[in-house]
C-alpha cells in the first residue's frame, strides 16, 4: 500500500521486512525500516538499448538519501507482497515512462547493501536487473528524478571504474555488474 499526498508523491509505503539471512519477518512502513535499519528488498536496473547506450538518472535534490547524485537507470523499493521483477517493471513505468515486458528484463543477482546517510539506515537485499529495450521517449518522474541522460555504456563503465564522486556509491554492486556491462553485445 502506498501513501500519497495530493500531488501523487509517494510519502511512505508498506514493505516486507526480513532478517539478515533473508527470512521474512513482517510488514512495516518504509520510513520505519529506514529509521530502524531493518532489512528489506529493493531493485536496481540498468536499461540498455541496441546502440550500447544506457540510461542514468540524477536523483532529486529533495531526496533524504543521496540527493542530487547520478544513479542506475531506475530503482525502487519492493512493495509488501510484490515480486522484485514486477517491482522493476512498475518502477521503470513510474520513473521513466517506459513499459517493459517480461522478456525485456533479466534478473542478474542479489546484492546485500548496507548504507547510512543522515538519518537513513538502509539495509537492503537489492535484486539487480538488466533491461534491454530500444526506447524513443523518456518521461521522467519529477518527484523522484531531477535529470535523465542516455550515455554510451563506456561512459558509465568509466564513471564506475574511476569511482566518480557524482555517482551513487553502490560499490559492491558495481564490482559485480562491471563484467556484465563490458560484455553486452
Amino acid at each position: 500500500m502506498l501513501y500519497l499526498n495530493c500531488r501523487r508523491k509517494i510519502l511512505d509505503e508498506l514493505i516486507d521486512i526480513f532478517d539478515e539471512n533473508g527470512n521474512y519477518i513482517k510488514k512495516e512502513m518504509k520510513s520505519v525500516a529506514h529509521r530502524k535499519g531493518h532489512w528489506h528488498k529493493s531493485i536496481h536496473a540498468y536499461l540498455v538499448n541496441d546502440k550500447k547506450e544506457i540510461v542514468i538518472q540524477k536523483r532529486s535534490a529533495n531526496k533524504d538519501f543521496y540527493p542530487s547524485i547520478w544513479d542506475v537507470s531506475f530503482a525502487g523499493h519492493v512493495g509488501a507482497g510484490e515480486s522484485t521483477k514486477s517491482s522493476a517493471i512498475r518502477e521503470c513505468q513510474e520513473e521513466l515512462g517506459i513499459c517493459l515486458s517480461e522478456n525485456e528484463i533479466e534478473y542478474l543477482f542479489t546484492n546485500p547493501e548496507k548504507l547510512h546517510y543522515g538519518n537513513v539506515i538502509s539495509n537492503e537485499f537489492v535484486d539487480v536487473f538488466l533491461c534491454k529495450k530500444n526506447f524513443n521517449k523518456i518521461v521522467k518522474q519529477d518527484e523522484e528524478i531531477d535529470d535523465v541522460k542516455v550515455i554510451k555504456l563506456e561512459g558509465l563503465i568509466s564513471m564506475i571504474e574511476n569511482k566518480d564522486q557524482n555517482l551513487f556509491p553502490h560499490y559492491q554492486e558495481y564490482e559485480r555488474i562491471l563484467p556484465i556491462l563490458k560484455n553486452i553485445k
